[in-house]
């Protein structure tokens, strides 16, 4: 179980980076670090978040995420507006830019499940969603 599981992880990997590779080079997602991206999808996920809400979503300081929205706001990817109610607060939002790199991701994850759906009969697929599913909550629990 160990040599197949581990040899899946490092082809899932391989696989997974070629066609971000392919997708991301055309949506501008060849400049973009991975922290860019996860601050990216974050803000796509929440709306309009606050940078404390950017912080909470993915669990790192208040500080590093001010400087990565900083960077990303000079990349032209997101914008920051000052909250109406409260002048101390920054809301974020995502470009049409990086929108149209969240839509292009998105595509591309669901042509790739269909993918791996297409390898599998109906009853493997049934079979692979319910370990997949049970294996999202044991990773999420830790």
């Amino acid at each position: 179980m160990d040599k197949i599981l581990v040899e899946f992880i490092n082809t899932l990997e391989l696989s997974l980076k070629k066609v971000q590779q392919e997708v991301g080079d055309g949506a501008g997602m060849a400049k973009l670090t991975i922290s860019q991206l996860q601050y990216i999808e974050a803000i796509g996920s929440l709306g309009e978040p606050t940078i404390t809400d950017i912080a909470h979503q993915l669990g790192i300081t208040k500080a590093s995420v001010t400087a990565g929205v900083n960077k990303l706001v000079q990349m032209g990817y997101v914008t920051k507006a000052q909250s109406a109610e409260d002048r101390r607060v920054f809301h974020v939002s995502l470009t049409e830019a990086s929108q149209q790199l969240v839509q292009t991701k998105k595509q591309a994850l669901q042509a790739y499940g269909a993918f791996i759906e297409a390898a599998l009969t109906a009853e493997e697929a049934v079979q692979l969603e319910g370990i997949l599913t049970k294996l999202v909550h044991h990773f999420q629990a830790n």
